[in-house]
Order: C-alpha cells, then structure tokens, then sequence
C-alpha cells in the first residue's frame, strides 16, 4: 500500500511496485511503468523494450537469504549490468580472510636456494626444479596418442563451445562459515623484495578481499572442494602463502571484477615463477600452481607442467600420509590443518587421474595406502559431514574405478589380436559399470546423509556419466573389428549416447538453473566439449545398419 502523500507543491511520484528488468538490472527505482501498462521512464529515455518478469530466485515465500548470498548476488546483477552498458562505470564491489605451521624442510637442491628474507623468514625452502615445459597439446605420448582421448579428440575437431548463463536464480550454496578457531592476530608473509599482491598494489582493499572470497567459496570452490571456508579466511591464506592469495584473487577477479583480472593474473603468474625457481614448498604453494590451471585461459598450456609439480612436492611434503586414527590431544585448528593437507591431496589425485583421461598420458601419483582408506576419508571430519568432503571422496574412488578400466584397455594384448576382443571388451565393461552403478548408489546416500543440495547430486552425477561415456567409448572404438561389432557393441553405444545427452543436458538444464553454468572449472568444459563431439560424430557417422532413428530409440527407449 502507498502512504498517503503529504501536503507539497510538488505531485508526488506514484512507481509500480515491480520493476521491470532494465531497472532491476541496474538496481533503480523503476518509475511512471503504471504496473507494466507501459514503458517506465527510464526505458523510454534509453529506447529499450520494457519488460516485467516474475520474479523467479527461487526461494520459498518469508525466506531470507544470508548476507553472503545477498552480496553475491549484487556482484553479479552489477556485472550483467556492466555488460549490458558497456557505456557505464565499472562494478562498484566492495571486495578479505588464517594459520598452518610452515614446513620445516630446509635442504637445498640443485644449487636453488632462497636468498632473499621471505624464502627462509617464512619457511619456503628450495627443492628441485626441473627447466622442461611439457606441453600436451604438442606432445604426443606412444600409444596413446590416438583419438580415443578427450583432449586429443576436442582438439582434432578444433571446437569451440560458448555458454549463455543465467546467474540469476537460485545459488547451490547459501551458507559460508567462518573459523572461530583461527588466532585473531595474523599477519600477511612479507612479500619478495619488488613483488606485490593485491593489497600491497593497490588494486584492492581487505574489505573488498573479503567479499571477493565469500564470492569464491559460493561459487568456485564447490567445483574444486579444494577449500574450507572455515580455514582459508583472507588473513589465513595471506599470512600463509601470498602466491595463493593472489591466484585466488585473481581467480574471484575473472568472474566478480573483470577490470581488475589482468592485472592480478600479471601478479599471480610472476610470483608463481618466483615460486617455481626457489623453490617454494608448502600446501598453500600446491594449492595455488592447481588454481592456476582450473580456470586458466585458453592459449595457456602449462596444466600438465603445473600439476605435475604440485604432484612431485605433494610427495616431498608427505602430503599423501595414511593415518588410521587421528593424532592424540588434536585440537579444532590442527584437525582442519591436517584435513587441508590431505583434502589437497585427494584433490590432485583426482585432478591427476582426470588429466590422464583426457590426454591419454600416464598419471603420476601412485594408489597408496591413503588413496585405498579414502573411501570413509568425508567421515573423519567430524560432524556436520561437509558436502565438499563426499564429493572429494567419491571422485577419489571414481577415478580409481575408471583408471582400472583404462589400464585394462590399455595392457590386455588380446583386445587387439583380432579374435577375442569382443569378447574381452565387453567382459570389461561389464565389470566396469556394475561398478558405476554400485558408485552411483553409494554416494548418493553418503550425500543424503549430508543433507547434500541439488547442485551437489547434479554435479556427481555429471562426473559419473562422463566416466561412463568415456569407458564404454572403448567398445565402439574405431579399433574393434566390423565383424565383432555384435549386441555388447550395440549396448555400449546405447550407453555411450544416453550418457552424453545426459551430460549436456546437467550442464545446460541443472547448472543453468543453479546460476553456476559460468564457474566450472576446466575439466567440465573438456567434459561438456567432449559429450558434444561424441555426438555429433554418432549423428553424423552411422554405419549403415543403424539408422539415427534406431540410435535415438536405444538411447531413450521409453520414447
């Protein structure tokens, strides 16, 4: 209801009480609209159309969001506003953050050794470092450099796939909470002489550092599970390691502060070469060379030579050590210390395992003890079991399934001598998707007992389908002879077509609907691409005995 309007010389303003999207973009009052009988004041001064949309966030009536929600969400209508006037200023955002003892590793290789006050005031000693750039776009790998890969196939096809998104509904992670248990007085690590982060250059403040990483865990982190917010708050990361700090930033900055990326991408990746030639050992260090390769830009291609350093130095640090029980007298803090540095870990692991998928190429970081136990690894944090912590489990055991299967395609002779393969082929995947099956299964109710949201079961249930699309590619590869291509041929092309329809459409229906579409990481991009090309290629390549008719039909056979 309006109040009734004071006694003045001057007419009052009657506005409708809905604002129509120009208004709601840019956050103004939406005038003279008359409840959407016509344009409103500010869209017949501009000559756009002026339009009224229901409003579709998602909530349930009286809800409220939390202030992190609210903020992201001002970020992200003022940058589709910045996009829609490219004439306007840029985004006004307000943009912050805590402690893990240093590694007491001091021997010097190769004659590297930190010179300088910050390599041995902050206890970054120097290791090995090998000068050879491995680029796998370039670089083929023996046997395996055929098309059966994604990178290789997404590669030969020279495809390029845009995304439209919609950040406007509802978000997959609401709630981001912050440590009690962190020593209020933090200080950043001094910086390398001539070196700067964000802060010390001046392109942002705390407070906009702050809003920038709650940014960051409700939007980038549940596609790495690498973080938890409870830990890494910006006086934690900026105390511990300023090359992650600043990668992080830089990170937030591509999606939250595009004026500003450039410029902390110049930051990151000069630090991360100070890192690289000391020597720079920690967790944080790890953490930061992996985020340089998740959202990377497209003609960057060190992700194999920065992975593989994070691999080799998380060995060194002992990163992958198995404990049956939990230290004696461990603290709050020291217990979400030690589940940081094996949560990184795991996470590498994964990410190792992934790239060897898509390249072809041999993983580097063995299935140890600590792997083999990582299947009740979420249920060792204490309680609330962390969805992030389900998910970096069960990509864990996903990736052991698909490596088993993979190195079964890979060494069994008889898949290419002419007479058995089918038979071997198909005895694989059998066993190979009675296991995905039983994954599937299990995890959904670990993720139940979470209380995991919809994003959560959409996004291990894209990772699954992936698997399942690549490992059954094996039986319908060029390399199984025409006359062996009987039922099982049949079946895993089926598999293989429902898998990649089913990939495509999380990542256009389900992830466009949680407004996150835009924040993957690189490996659903590869995923995506990849589902795409396969089909594509079925569409286009039959053989004559299949029609597109009879594919569609096996794919969705309750149509």
């Amino acid at each position: 209801m309006f109040n009734k309007p004071h006694s003045s010389s001057k007419a009052p303003i009657v506005r409708n009480p809905r604002a129509c999207t120009v208004c709601r973009a840019a956050k103004m009052k939406c005038v003279g609209a008359e409840d959407g009988l016509k344009s409103c004041q500010r869209c017949t001064r501009t000559g756009v159309e002026c339009v009224f949309e229901k409003h579709r966030r998602g909530r349930k009536p009286g809800s409220k969001l939390s202030e992190a929600s609210k903020m992201l969400r001002r970020l992200e209508k003022g940058l589709n506003t910045a996009k829609l006037k490219q004439s306007d200023s840029s985004l006004s955002t307000v943009f912050p953050a805590d402690p893990r003892t240093p590694q007491a590793d001091n021997t010097q290789f190769s004659g590297l050794q930190s010179s300088d006050a910050y390599g041995s005031a902050d206890g970054y000693a120097a290791s090995s470092v090998s000068s050879r750039t491995v680029d796998p776009e370039e670089e083929e790998d023996g046997e395996r450099s055929d098309e059966k890969f994604p990178a290789k196939l997404i590669r030969r096809e020279n495809s390029f796939f845009r995304t439209i998104l919609n950040p406007e509904h509802k978000s997959p992670m609401l709630h981001v909470p912050r440590n009690p248990y962190l020593p209020q007085s933090l200080r950043p690590a001094p910086l390398p002489i001539g070196y700067n982060d964000p802060i010390t250059a001046g392109l942002i403040n705390e407070n906009k550092a702050k809003i920038l990483f709650d940014a960051i865990f409700l939007r980038l982190n549940p596609f790495i599970n690498l973080f938890d917010p409870a830990l890494h708050s910006v006086a934690y990361v900026r105390s511990k390691c300023p090359l992650l700090f600043t990668t992080l930033i830089m990170a937030g900055c591509k999606f939250f502060e595009p004026s500003l990326y450039k410029e902390c991408l110049r930051l990151a990746n000069d630090l991360a070469v100070r890192a690289f030639a000391e020597g720079w050992k920690r967790v944080e260090v790890i953490q930061a060379f992996s985020c340089l390769t998740y959202w990377r830009e497209q003609e960057d291609n060190r992700t194999w030579m920065y992975i593989g350093y994070a691999c080799r130095m998380a060995v060194e640090l002992g990163l992958n050590r198995y404990h049956a029980k939990p230290p004696a007298h461990e603290t709050e803090f020291q217990l979400r210390e030690r589940r940081n540095r094996e949560r990184t870990y795991l996470v590498l692991f994964v990410h190792d395992r992934s790239l060897s998928m898509q390249t072809g190429r041999h993983w580097m970081l063995p299935e140890d003890d600590f792997i083999r136990h990582s299947d009740t690894w979420h249920e060792q944090g204490g309680t609330p079991i962390r969805c992030e912590d389900v998910i970096v489990s069960a990509f864990a055991q996903l990736r052991r399934i698909a490596t088993e299967a993979t190195d079964m395609f890979h060494t069994n002779r008889s898949l290419s001598d002419g007479g058995n393969s089918q038979v071997n082929i198909d005895m694989v995947l059998k066993n190979c998707n009675a296991k995905l099956a039983l994954w599937t299964s299990t995890w959904d109710h670990e993720m139940r007992k979470a209380n995991g949201e919809s994003f959560h079961f959409s996004f291990t249930n894209l990772f699954c389908l992936y698997s399942s699309l690549f490992l059954n590619s094996f039986g319908v590869q060029s390399s199984v002879p025409p006359a062996n291509r009987t039922n099982s041929h049949v079946r895993a092309l089926s598999a293989c077509f429902e898998n990649a329809l089913n990939v495509l459409g999380i990542a256009s229906k389900d992830f466009r609907e949680f407004g996150v579409l835009r924040y993957g990481q690189e490996t659903t991009s590869v995923m995506t691409a990849y589902s795409a090309i396969f089909l594509l290629k079925v569409i286009n390549v039959l053989p004559p005995s299949l029609s597109k008719v009879d594919v569609l039909a096996l794919a969705t056979p309750e149509l």
